[in-house]
């Protein structure tokens, strides 16, 4: 018999060691760590376990193995889930309100982007944190996630995902790097 996960909402699902292994690769982890996390988490799974502690596993596991994809997670759930999370995987949901994010307080709408002027206040807090000594490799990592957030957006019209997209190469640019490139048509 399949072990079954609880979901948030209640319901029941198969547990697939894939969602784990896509959700890994997403976060920009190596796949043969991505297949090693879900190796470990189809061994641990059980029946009636919850999605959410399977992600705080998975969180923990890729702080050790892939802290850059660990460090794009936690932000791409912030930018585009509207969930805060905390150093031990576990999060806090934030519909409506402010934000004191370290140096600056944010307003925080409800879950997922909407328009690049957004994009645009994200870039300018990474710009921040560059000035303030985080990593390049892991503004590199928040800005994977970022583009992701702006793919994966269905509040965003294409036309502002296009802006978006933009403003995140030229950001790239002013640093150094190569753009990102759209393989699929935006929708």
């Amino acid at each position: 018999m399949a072990k079954r996960v609880r979901k948030r909402s209640g319901a029941l699902e198969d547990f697939d060691p894939k969602k784990v292994y896509d959700a890994c690769l997403a976060a920009g982890a190596p796949p043969e760590i991505a297949q090693e996390i879900a190796r470990e988490v189809e061994q641990k799974a059980y029946d009636g376990m919850s999605t959410d502690e399977i992600r705080r596993y998975v969180l923990a596991r890729l702080k050790e193995l892939a802290p850059h994809a660990y460090e794009a997670w936690t932000f791409y759930d912030r930018i585009a889930k509207g969930r805060i999370t905390f150093e031990d995987g576990k999060m806090l949901i934030v519909d409506k309100g402010h934000l004191y994010l370290g140096r600056t307080v944010k307003d925080v709408g409800p879950k997922g982007l909407s328009h690049a002027e957004e994009v645009a206040g994200i870039l300018k807090e990474l710009e921040e944190d560059l000035h303030y000594g985080i990593s390049k490799a892991t503004i590199n990592a928040r800005l994977y996630a970022l583009f992701m957030g702006i793919l994966k957006s269905k509040k965003m019209p294409v036309e502002e995902k296009k802006k978006a997209i933009e403003l995140v190469n030229q950001f790239r640019e002013k640093l150094g790097w190569k753009p990102y490139e759209v393989k699929m048509p935006l929708s």
